[in-house]
């Protein structure tokens, strides 16, 4: 209960406009029939939640027929649209593997429980364990994080599984914090990963610090940051939304930086250099727990 509500006020603080101004949307109505069918589909609040944030949000650019036709094309690609479209009109058929799923479930039909999509190409990534981690320990720090990451279209989600495998492979290997940026320039915004072998407050300034200085060269109104262990835990998060303002201190800061590059560019070097990393079974995990690798991180 207590997630849920914390959950349901981020929603409705963030449904308001931009500049987080006094301006509320439109409410978002559904009948009993599509809400038994949200909850089922999306059965934690965190998915829930994002969904009808995600639906708001579209809703002036996106036609259906019936909203189960745009929860179906929500379950095959997290309601996710280009950009470049002003308007997407969705055909009803978009619902049909949905409409197939449920009766699997509640007639007892042969099929797949579960529409193939984001609640199933995602499964056994270290992307899903992180949207789980983030469930479990409802802080409202990671939340937002929460919401960013389940609103990614298919190949962020898998770009986030393959640097979480690469920072934690070689934080297991050298035993040293790595960290890696995804970023998105429209809108201006982005998650940097931390992945430290031990926490402590120093850790959490380091990340809060790192994320601002991020978030201030991309000119961004929002930021996360999110640490995990060399295993994939969830340590701290950091959320940072606020307006982007000039500032000669910030300027100063980020002057020896360099730009973020683009995922699609430094994502095969990154992986080819944590794939070359060689940890011998015997030899002490470097997550630091003191046991052989082979018992530990290995399994």
């Amino acid at each position: 209960m207590w997630l849920m509500k914390t959950l349901l006020t981020s929603v409705c603080i963030n449904q308001r406009g931009a500049g987080h101004t006094n301006v509320i949307r439109p409410p978002f109505v559904m009948d009993v029939f599509l809400l038994d069918t949200l909850t089922e589909m999306l059965a934690t609040p965190l998915r829930f939640l994002s969904y009808v944030k995600l639906r708001v949000a579209v809703s002036d650019k996106l036609m259906s027929g019936h909203e189960l036709t745009v929860l179906g094309y929500h379950l095959k690609q997290n309601l996710w649209l280009d950009e470049k479209y002003d308007l997407v009109m969705l055909e009803d058929s978009v619902a049909q593997d949905l409409d197939a799923a449920m009766l699997v479930r509640r007639d007892n039909l042969q099929g797949d429980y579960t529409p193939a999509g984001i609640l199933t190409k995602m499964r056994r990534t270290r992307y899903e364990d992180l949207i789980k981690e983030i469930e479990n320990r409802a802080d409202p720090a990671t939340l937002e994080l929460g919401f960013h990451l389940l609103s990614m279209n298919e190949d962020a989600c898998r770009n986030v599984h393959r640097i979480l495998e690469t920072i934690m492979r070689k934080a297991q290997f050298d035993g040293k914090r790595h960290d890696v940026t995804l970023a998105s320039s429209t809108p201006p915004c982005g998650v940097s990963f931390h992945c430290n072998p031990r926490t402590s407050h120093e850790a959490i300034a380091v990340l809060e610090a790192h994320c601002a200085k991020r978030k201030y060269q991309q000119q961004a109104a929002q930021w996360f940051g999110v640490s995990v262990s060399p295993n994939g835990q969830v340590q701290f998060g950091v959320t940072l939304d606020y307006p982007w303002v000039a500032s000669d201190e910030m300027e100063r800061l980020t002057a020896d930086m360099k730009p973020a590059t683009r995922v699609s560019d430094a994502l095969p070097q990154f992986l080819r250099e944590g794939w070359r990393m060689k940890l011998g079974r015997n030899e002490p995990c470097h997550c630091g727990s003191g046991i052989k690798y082979k018992k530990c991180c290995l399994k």
